[in-house]
């Protein structure tokens, strides 16, 4: 399956909203995203076009030939770094390719910059993933928010 991959803009708030409400019902919410749904559900408009628009963090998605959304990944700057967040494949479009061609987009949106996300320790299917891609652990986590008995630990891509 063919994808384009491309950067949101303000214009596709409600399609934007539609995936990442999508993608916190999953099954897989709980250990890939920090954002509850009730409180991304009580997003304003204003909000949701701020989060497309690019202004402050940059979301590439995934878009089938037909024009469907399949996938995103969202980045941001701060302190030189570039982080990875917001990764999320519909279920019928895992394991095609969709994630590594988002991750080499932001990636490259990246400029150079060493790269940083984390990954809860019950995901393994994406820590071997960003394995894949050439992340490594930093030696840092965190405790879980949702659950104090889990952590979420940092992986970095550095350049070259």
């Amino acid at each position: 399956m063919g994808y384009t991959i491309r950067q949101t803009s303000r214009r596709d708030w409600q399609r934007l909203r539609e995936l990442r409400l999508a993608a916190l019902q999953d099954p897989v919410a709980p250990v890939a995203f920090s954002e509850p749904y009730e409180h991304a559900l009580r997003l304003t408009r204003g909000e949701w076009e701020r989060r497309a628009s690019g202004r402050g963090s940059v979301t590439f998605i995934g878009e089938t030939e037909d024009g469907r959304w399949a996938g995103m990944v969202g980045t941001f700057v701060d302190r030189g770094l570039l982080h990875i967040v917001g990764v999320y494949m519909l279920p019928e479009h895992r394991g095609t390719g969709l994630a590594a061609q988002l991750m080499r987009a932001a990636i490259d949106w990246g400029q150079g910059r060493e790269v940083r996300l984390q990954v809860h320790e019950n995901n393994p299917r994406a820590a071997r993933f960003y394995a894949s891609l050439g992340f490594r652990p930093t030696g840092v986590s965190e405790v879980d928010s949702r659950n104090p008995a889990f952590r979420a630990f940092e992986l970095a891509l550095r350049p070259g």
